[in-house]
């Protein structure tokens, strides 16, 4: 993060911190030609698909947040991550290192699309996760003792609007995965 922001600053970029901003609109009458709030994304994407308001089913960064700051984070030992990125190859490795047995990560793409930083990824297989590509979710049933996973395998098809090719579902080809946490990292959203 420091080379990034090093980079920004020898670019030419005046880097303010810690200061209170009460209206971007006096900013540009200061001589500013531009503002740009950058609040960050705190809040984890939905998956979007029924069941996942079960309380075993976690948000990546409200998952990473407490750990991070020291807090105990109880979970079982069958952990699914749904997502490709950094955030959830972080959460995949950091529920390995809190002691789950069983941490798989579940990607809709191959491993070739994967966002995440190659060493990332290499580095969660390392620790013991395992990819389950070419899968998404569908639902989740909740029973007392676990949560039922229900995915579809993908295939790609044509390229999307970011240049990838877009996962598209096999008919027919549902299955379900059980486990005692599902974390969705599948990105993030500005508190609002």
């Amino acid at each position: 993060l420091d080379r990034d922001i090093d980079e920004i600053v020898n670019a030419g970029a005046v880097l303010k911190l810690n200061t209170a901003i009460d209206s971007p609109q006096e900013l540009l009458k200061q001589d500013f030609n531009a503002v740009f709030i950058g609040i960050g994304a705190h809040q984890s994407a939905r998956l979007n698909i029924p069941g996942e308001e079960d309380p075993r089913v976690l948000g990546g960064v409200e998952f990473l947040k407490p750990v991070n700051m020291g807090k105990e984070v109880e979970l079982g030992n069958r952990v699914i991550i749904i997502g490709g990125g950094n955030t959830a190859m972080d959460a995949a490795r950091t529920a390995v290192r809190l002691g789950a047995k069983d941490v798989s990560i579940l990607y809709r793409r191959g491993r070739s699309e994967m966002p995440a930083a190659v060493e990332e990824i290499e580095d969660a297989e390392t620790e013991g996760v395992k990819l389950v590509l070419l899968t998404a979710p569908v639902k989740i049933e909740s029973t007392s003792d676990a949560l039922n996973l229900e995915c579809v395998k993908m295939q790609l098809g044509a390229p999307d609007e970011s240049g990838r090719r877009r996962p598209e579902p096999i008919a027919g080809s549902e299955f379900i995965i059980q486990a005692d946490n599902i974390i969705a990292a599948i990105g993030q959203k500005p508190i609002i």
